[in-house]
């Protein structure tokens, strides 16, 4: 099994055991085999110990606020020293707008994780698009792709490109590198690239103190999906945001995200 694979195995089991109900009791040391003893979390709200420990921490914390939830993987990234999950934990996987969607980013060194970043936020009851923040549209409505499909150095290499441009609110990044079918998982942008080209119009005409600013953390890649780990601070205040983006010749179709700062959501600028 190659490294990056495994990697992603080993990640897994933590989704696994926490859904059996396993991650606490005789087979917690699951915990153990994935976590450094030294691993850093980035949690600024609630700090976390770091190691294993805080792990720990971190999913009690979940099965106190949902009891008996379940986690389901919807979509996972393994790229050199990360690997990403994009997860829904929930008491009733079956519906996509109950409970909480989580972004967990893992750095690996070797076979355990040395540094952890999570967030999550409640799962809006409905979003202006009618589809869930977590489902696969673009694959279901249009196929895997038209065409050529770009490989996944290339899709990195276009779509942190068009992020760059998209995080200092430049508006004709959407020309250059959106796709004319773009659908949206995010609770308040409608589909389409216009719709995009607009919100970019607002937030970049805010005032400073209310306009966002981005660095990114982390990019990784795998396929046709770029994600986008990065810090986000509005004001005196700061948080965690993920993107993901989905590419089809070599124009971007789909988008997931967790919004940092939002009510609810996990400051973690520790």
């Amino acid at each position: 099994m190659l490294e990056s694979e495994r990697r992603r195995q080993s990640v897994l089991r933590i989704y696994d055991a926490l859904s059996a109900g396993r991650l606490h009791g005789e087979s917690g040391n699951v915990l153990e085999t994935v976590f450094s003893p030294q691993a850093r979390h980035h949690r600024s709200s609630q700090p976390l110990r770091d190691g294993p420990a805080g792990a720990r921490q971190l999913y009690l914390e979940l099965q106190t606020r949902l009891s008996g939830a379940v986690a389901t993987v919807k979509r996972t990234v393994s790229d050199g020293e990360f690997v990403a999950v994009h997860w829904h934990a929930s008491t009733d996987p079956r519906d996509e707008f109950s409970g909480e969607s989580w972004c967990e980013f893992f750095r690996f060194v070797g076979d355990q994780v040395t540094e952890h970043w999570q967030l999550h936020v409640a799962v809006p009851s409905n979003t202006v698009s009618g589809r869930s923040v977590f489902s696969d549209s673009y694959q279901h409505t249009h196929g895997t792709g038209h065409g050529e499909a770009a490989p996944t150095a290339i899709n990195r290499e276009i779509a942190s490109a068009a992020f760059a441009r998209f995080i200092e609110f430049d508006q004709t990044v959407v020309a250059d590198h959106w796709g004319e079918v773009y659908l949206q998982h995010n609770e308040d942008i409608p589909d389409g690239p216009e719709a995009i080209r607009r919100s970019l119009e607002e937030i970049g005409g805010l005032p400073e103190e209310f306009r966002p600013s981005f660095t990114v953390v982390a990019t990784v890649a795998e396929g046709d999906l770029v994600w986008f780990l990065e810090h986000v601070r509005v004001g005196n205040q700061t948080g965690l945001g993920v993107d993901i983006l989905r590419l089809v010749d070599r124009r971007i179709v789909e988008h997931w995200d967790i919004p940092a700062l939002r009510p609810g959501s996990v400051d973690a600028s520790r």
